[in-house]
């Protein structure tokens, strides 16, 4: 039975015997001995879980650049997986989608944020902001310089990334608040990063961010 394209997306596919998992499976080496995915993807939805509701009362200090992307990705999986924090080594794709080769990653990470940094200070408008989110997110995916927790890291990421942008505009105060997302929100965010590796366009990212981005100076006029 052919699946569909958001379950494509979904379900990695490998050529070749994963070097992060165990011997003869799927399913991650992970520091808590679990060898049931079912079961490590329960432990890691709870930990995760409890990462980021930390890092909301006190996000990661720096500069935006690789090394804060890679920060986030430690913190996050740590106690969990012993390559978190560190970049893949090994070839990844989801569904028909190939990503970023591993000895290309750092090098287009880091111009991907150094140009995210510089072209923020130059956003004019609510609108522009959320062109600006859905265009770098799309860039961003198709790195995935991580064996597992791309998303979650890269939507920590770009929540952190919001509040260090309210310093460079004068247009808003804004949040990204992932609280307010529903079923069809995560729907749109798959179809989004699938149109963007396929199609090169980002209509439902911008639909997403529209979604969960609040400007909370407009609560206060």
């Amino acid at each position: 039975m052919e699946k569909g394209k958001n379950n494509e997306y979904l379900e990695s596919l490998y050529t070749e015997q994963s070097k992060y998992c165990y011997p003869n499976s799927d399913v991650l080496i992970n520091s808590k001995g679990i060898m049931d995915s079912d079961v490590l993807e329960q432990v890691e939805r709870v930990h995760t879980t409890y990462i980021l509701s930390k890092l909301y009362m006190e996000p990661i200090k720096g500069d935006f650049g690789v090394e804060h992307y890679i920060k986030v990705h430690k913190t996050l999986f740590e106690d969990l997986y012993p390559f978190a924090g560190i970049i893949r080594n090994e070839n990844i794709r989801k569904g028909n989608i190939p990503f970023c080769r591993p000895e290309f990653i750092y090098e287009y990470l880091n111009s991907l944020l150094e140009e995210m940094n510089e072209k923020s200070y130059s956003l004019k408008s609510e609108e522009e902001l959320i062109t600006f989110l859905a265009h770098y997110y799309s860039e961003i995916n198709l790195v995935h310089p991580f064996r597992e927790g791309n998303g979650r890291a890269q939507r920590e990421f770009f929540r952190e990334f919001v509040l260090e942008i309210n310093k460079r505009i004068n247009f808003g105060r804004f949040e990204i608040d992932f609280s307010r997302l529903k079923e069809l929100d995560k729907k749109i965010l798959i179809l989004g990063c699938i149109e963007g590796a396929t199609k090169g366009t980002t209509e439902n990212l911008k639909q997403f961010f529209e979604s969960c981005l609040v400007n909370h100076l407009e609560k206060t006029l």
